[in-house]
């Protein structure tokens, strides 16, 4: 199975935003993340 996992980072009534979205892999041995492209920190708070 797939989880998604997204966030909406954007001012508090603002008109615009970005929308951040990991992808991990749930497995009975792990969960490794599938997302491999990287974030710029300045996007995450």
């Amino acid at each position: 199975m797939v989880l998604c996992v997204e966030s909406y980072i954007g001012r508090l009534g603002g008109r615009e935003g970005v929308k951040i979205e990991e992808q991990i892999l749930i497995t009975e041995t792990g969960n490794p993340q599938l997302s491999r492209y990287p974030l710029d920190e300045r996007l995450l708070g």
